[in-house]
């Protein structure tokens, strides 16, 4: 699976965020970004914060587990960090360092304004007020400048999203917003086995089939309590509201028609339409305009992607080595650890002696 940008930022935790500034050059830099430096000693700065931070660094670790990646940040060794994770993070700067001089080239600048209001997102990100304390104050202030950066670019690249575009967009695409209003009558696999359930369903879609009421048959014999209370009604709602399985059903069928047996997660059902409609605006606008913020989150991402393509990058071989990903989508802007499973840390360990730089 690709690691673009947008897979190298846990949105629950905002990893992307925990990127310093570039300090003044030093001997040797973490990396080189179209001449602009990123220096070891940031980067490490970078990871004793994250270290520091119990709270945020078990949050850290838990998102990229859910990912799929067994990354820690401590290495094995006292004092180190894993080299997976150094890797991921230094990548992270590489994008940040992009962002950078993309501002630069646009002429675009982040206001005091600018970071006064991103501040609670950022607070948010890394897990509340509490989490964002326990940071170092520059740190701080760096986690809400990262926010800002992104947010700033991401709506010149991309459009910022105004009030009046959900509405546009749900007039130009009616279809997209089309509602169905639903009964069924419901066998559970938990309550009765998944055999049970099959056979339960297949003889209540022959009383069907034989002429018996959909209304009273669901009122009398379905598993679902709560919508048999209801005669199988399950009211209206539009797409992402109902299981997948069930959801293709439901949106295939023509009104009025009872489906075939139909298979979910959770046990057989017979659907019955009972009516088809667009939706109304103030239903689906937070749907709208989640749609939309996809949309420009991609279009962004895509954009970013791009540019570490393009981009000269240099990474010192003591943290891995840059793959740009021009000709392999897959490898498309991270770099790839050195063998081995820590990278020493040139500062004290918390409550430990200092190890070589390497």
């Amino acid at each position: 699976m690709p690691i673009t940008f947008s897979r190298l930022v846990p949105s629950a935790l905002a990893l992307a965020l925990t990127l310093g500034a570039c300090s003044s050059v030093s001997e040797r830099p973490a990396a080189t970004v179209n001449g602009d430096t990123i220096t070891s000693e940031a980067l490490e700065a970078e990871l004793l914060a994250i270290r520091g931070n119990e709270r945020y660094r078990q949050g850290v670790e838990q998102s990229l587990a859910q990912q799929g990646l067994q990354v820690s940040v401590r290495g094995e060794g006292e004092g180190s960090f894993d080299s997976a994770f150094v890797a991921r993070l230094l990548s992270l700067n590489v994008y940040y360092q992009l962002l950078e001089q993309q501002m630069a080239e646009r002429g675009l600048q982040i206001t005091s304004e600018d970071l006064e209001a991103i501040r609670p997102q950022a607070i948010n990100a890394v897990g509340g007020e509490e989490v964002f304390a326990a940071f170092p104050v520059a740190f701080q202030d760096q986690l809400v400048r990262r926010q800002a950066l992104t947010l700033k670019l991401r709506g010149a690249v991309a459009g910022d999203l105004d009030p009046g575009m959900a509405r546009q967009f749900y007039d130009q695409n009616p279809d997209e917003f089309t509602g169905v209003c639903v009964s069924h009558i419901f066998a559970s696999k938990q309550q009765r086995g998944p055999d049970d359930a099959r056979s339960r369903i297949d003889d209540l879609a022959g009383q069907l089939a034989a002429g018996a009421d959909f209304t009273a048959l669901a009122t009398e014999q379905s598993d679902d309590a709560t919508a048999a209370a209801q005669g199988g009604s399950l009211g209206c709602g539009g797409r992402g509201r109902f299981i997948p399985e069930f959801e293709q059903a439901a949106f295939a069928i023509p009104v009025g028609q009872v489906s075939e047996p139909v298979e979910s997660s959770v046990g057989f059902h017979l659907i019955l339409v009972t009516e088809r409609r667009t939706l109304p605006f103030e239903e689906v606008q937070g749907q709208v305009e989640q749609a939309l913020q996809r949309r420009q989150i991609e279009e962004f991402g895509a954009f970013v992607d791009d540019l570490t393509c393009t981009a000269e990058v240099e990474v010192n071989p003591r943290y891995g080595d840059w793959r740009d990903g021009c000709d392999d989508p897959a490898q498309v802007g991270q770099i790839e650890p050195p063998e081995g499973p820590a990278t020493p840390s040139s500062v004290p360990a918390q409550g430990g002696s200092s190890q070589g730089s390497g």
